[in-house]
């Protein structure tokens, strides 16, 4: 969650995006409340609270902006187009909270959707109890049929006893 609001590197997806943009206006609302019940009650200490938590604030939402941005490919200093009046904040808003990131991995780093392949943990897995994964030819199919077939030894020991912590 640090990394996330925090960090600028990286690259993250639409619901990472809106789940920092929550978190943003939950400390802002936080501050408001802090800064009205401080005028109100003349506190001095709750009207220090907004003073510490703007900073902060703005600081996340450049970075989960920073790698929204960098999730479609783009430089985060296209964050400056929200100063252009109107147009800056609808464009903000669906180039960062609707539309796709780029698929596969671009200039900033993986894809933060596809985080792990399933596919390779597969091959992995089948080349380690011993199943070829390149094409064979038609005659060794059989051969390689029969062996799929034929029952594994579940111990490597001639006597048959179990092993237990090693992968066999």
């Amino acid at each position: 969650m640090l990394a996330l609001l925090f960090s600028f590197g990286g690259r993250i997806g639409r619901g990472q995006y809106w789940l920092g943009y929550f978190v943003q206006i939950a400390l802002a609302a936080l501050s408001w409340m802090c800064l009205l019940t401080g005028q109100r009650n003349e506190n001095i200490l709750l009207l220090v609270v907004p003073i510490i938590l703007a900073p902060i604030v703005l600081w996340m939402a450049l970075a989960v902006m920073a790698k929204r941005y960098h999730d479609r490919n783009k430089s985060a200093w296209w964050i400056l187009i929200a100063f252009i009046p109107i147009v800056g904040g609808i464009w903000q808003l669906i180039e960062l909270g609707l539309l796709r990131g780029t698929d596969g991995t671009n200039d900033y780093g993986p894809d933060p959707a596809h985080g792990f392949n399933v596919a390779d943990d597969i091959e992995t897995m089948r080349r380690q109890a011993g199943y070829s994964t390149a094409a064979a030819p038609v005659g060794a199919i059989n051969r390689s049929v029969a062996m799929a077939a034929a029952p594994r030894p579940r111990s490597p020991y001639t006597d048959g006893r179990p092993v237990f912590g090693k992968r066999v």
